[in-house]
């Protein structure tokens, strides 16, 4: 299951420095700036989690509905 998120990897190390960037703006000591961090990295997580699960097919069945052409379909 792991190696499927691996692809993955690159946007959670892009996710960690925008949430620790993020975190530097609201935090007002060490520990905010940790939990903030935490908070937003398991938040970017969550989100590419649910991408996988259910959104990567209705993006795609999105995608394949937008971009064909009926008309020229039905005369094929």
């Amino acid at each position: 299951m792991v190696n499927k998120y691996i692809k993955y990897l690159p946007w959670v190390i892009l996710g960690a420095f925008s949430s620790y960037l993020s975190a530097t703006y609201y935090a007002r000591n060490s520990f905010d700036l940790f939990y903030l961090t935490l908070i937003f990295l398991i938040a970017d997580i969550a989100i590419l989690v649910f991408y996988e699960k259910v959104l990567r097919d209705k993006c795609k069945e999105l995608f394949i509905r937008v971009m064909s052409n009926p008309k020229k379909d039905k005369q094929a």
